[in-house]
């Protein structure tokens, strides 16, 4: 059975992952890290479990603890995919991905929503702002470097953004 991320809760310190134990056979764990993968959560300790897994995946992480540490960072790195939380204070999520999705330099990154938000509703809202993909939270550690590894293999087209209602 797949080990889950929980993100939801704290992490327990005996979690014990090892790279080998999560990078797929096959995986070109070289070429991969040169893709870097921004992760943003509110809870640093969501922020270290994501860039454990990220980073056995072969891929370079680097983590916001906000959106608008966000904003600021992408100004700086060239991401080939950011992983968005909902819930976070200053600006949420979806206004994170809506101003991200607003800069020129931007709009082909693939953004995935990384969040234990589940209703139908918060799926509509995500996709409406501009993001490309909802994983939900607590996510296996494989579908989590499964979804890695899709959307940092191909770009994403420019599309307007649809403001919520």
């Amino acid at each position: 059975m797949g080990r889950n991320l929980t993100l939801a809760t704290a992490p327990r310190p005996t979690l014990g992952w090892r790279g080998s134990e999560m990078a797929e056979p096959g995986t070109n764990v070289a070429a991969n890290r040169t893709k870097v993968v921004i992760g943003v959560d509110d809870l640093p300790q969501h922020l270290k479990l994501l860039q454990q897994c990220i980073q056995a995946g072969g891929y370079t992480f680097i983590g916001a603890g906000s959106g608008l540490e966000c904003l600021t960072l992408v100004s700086r790195v060239q991401p080939r995919l950011i992983l968005l939380d909902v819930q976070m204070p200053e600006i949420d999520g979806f206004e994170t991905c809506r101003r991200l999705r607003n800069d020129q330099g931007l709009n082909q990154v693939p953004i995935a929503f990384l969040t234990a938000r589940n209703s139908p509703d918060d799926v509509k809202l995500g996709l409406a702002a501009g993001g490309n993909d909802f994983i939900l939270k607590p996510v296996a550690l494989a579908r989590l470097l499964d979804r890695v590894q899709y959307w940092t293999s191909r770009r994403v087209e420019a599309r307007p953004i649809l403001r919520a209602s």
